[in-house]
């Protein structure tokens, strides 16, 4: 199941991934994971997420199955040992596609914003 699979950020450069298993060890890998479900033109994002490659790390498991909530079906993976280089994927790939789940920090500070634009003005 090994499927190659480019994703474009909003920065334009192509990310490779692989789709795997979803039942695989993915969420003990370094890098980057896709949760997706088929589309029209391809695959619509569900969520993206950083993998620190901690072995007993449960977020990974967690948000895979808030994503299968919303239609998910697809487990994508790219590996990568760097953290800058992983937060840098992940956030690119995020202003790109602007998925159906966001993390939940980034959630928390898009509901933020608006507030602190009122009381501003």
């Amino acid at each position: 199941m090994n499927i190659a699979v480019s994703f474009r950020g909003r920065s334009g450069k192509a990310w490779d991934f692989q789709r795997v298993p979803k039942d695989a060890a993915w969420a003990r890998s370094p890098g980057a994971v896709i949760f997706a479900a088929p589309d029209s033109f391809g695959w619509r994002i569900i969520r993206v997420m950083e993998l620190t490659g901690r072995p007993h790390d449960l977020q990974p498991i967690w948000a895979l199955a808030e994503a299968e909530r919303y239609g998910a079906t697809a487990v994508f993976l790219a590996l990568e040992f760097d953290a800058r280089e992983r937060k840098c994927m992940v956030a690119d790939i995020e202003e790109g596609f602007s998925p159906v789940c966001l993390n939940p920090r980034e959630a928390a500070d898009v509901q933020a914003a608006p507030v602190a634009e009122d009381l501003a003005a």
